[in-house]
């Protein structure tokens, strides 16, 4: 069977049963389907109805404008160096504030536990949690999350130089 030139319901391949006209010789090659190096290429645009329109009318752009991806990267390397430099900070506040400790102060630890320095050393703080039963625990100066109340250092020499 053979409509204006085509073949339909043969072996035939499939550009061929497809539609191509003209040859009926299975070893020749499908025409080609897009222009190629050194062929112009040209644009249709196709209306609603299915007929070509005039002049074409401009691609829709994005919403967010051409260079939405340029615009996500740049916004995402602003979060990341926004905390960075949050994590600094708070890394610094954190190192003053564990040099500031001395002892009599009362301290919270990560885990929760509540007491007041009795001895510090360089890596460790031993800490009071109860003072009649004289509960005594050493745990880590990393491990010391906040101070509570913090005496005020007094030296013994000066009090004795002003008495004296």
């Amino acid at each position: 069977m053979s409509t204006d030139g085509c073949i339909i319901g043969s072996v035939a391949p499939m550009w061929l049963a497809i539609g191509q006209q003209g040859t009926t010789d299975a070893a020749a090659p499908p025409p080609p389907m897009a222009s190629g190096p050194g062929q112009a290429s040209q644009k249709v645009t196709i209306g609603a109805d299915g007929a070509p329109v005039e002049g074409g009318a401009a691609a829709p752009s994005s919403p967010f404008g051409d260079n939405f991806f340029l615009i996500l990267i740049f916004v995402m390397v602003a979060v990341v160096g926004f905390s960075m430099l949050s994590q600094r900070k708070e890394k610094k506040r954190r190192a003053s504030m564990l040099s500031a400790i001395s002892k009599n102060d009362t301290v919270q630890t990560i885990g929760g536990i509540i007491g007041r320095v009795v001895e510090l050393k360089p890596d460790t703080a031993v800490l009071e949690t109860h003072s009649s039963s004289n509960t005594r625990i050493t745990v880590s100066r990393q491990a010391l999350q906040q101070v509570l109340e913090s005496t005020p250092s007094t030296d013994s020499t000066d009090t004795e130089q002003v008495a004296g």
